[in-house]
């Protein structure tokens, strides 16, 4: 097989580490034995896992605590829809109510009270003075 640059071709191995007579098909790790602390390594990957655990945990819970939020959320908004409806409905009763002329006769009633009222002590000032 030729190489190109320098480059092994599509399968063959190369050994990662130590040994470069192992066969091609065994992947052969050397490690000495005073570079790597395996027991610290293995022991800092067990807390960054409890780590990643406990983050997940959280995202966990902050996700239901979310849900609920939204769901409390989209009950409030229904009632409140309704309660719009309502008033909605209200409003408009109370605008047809308008277009009759009650609160004319309303304003005229109050008017001719005013009148009345004006006049009854025009007359009786007017009653005083004569007798």
């Amino acid at each position: 097989m030729q190489h190109r640059r320098g480059h092994a071709q599509y399968g063959e191995r190369q050994p990662l580490f130590g040994n470069t007579a192992a066969p091609s098909d065994q992947l052969q790790i050397s490690i000495e034995a005073g570079q790597y602390d395996l027991d610290s390594e293995i022991d800092q990957l067990r807390s960054s896992v409890g780590r990643l655990k406990q983050v997940s945990e959280a995202i966990s819970e902050e996700n239901r605590l979310t849900a609920q939020v939204m769901d409390g959320l989209e009950t409030a908004m229904d009632q409140a829809r309704a309660s719009l409806r309502k008033t909605m409905k209200r409003l408009n009763r109370a605008y047809a109510d308008s277009k009759s002329n009650h609160m004319l006769f309303l304003i005229l009633f109050a008017v001719a009270l005013f009148f009345a009222v004006y006049f009854w002590n025009k007359v009786h000032r007017l009653i005083k003075w004569v007798f």
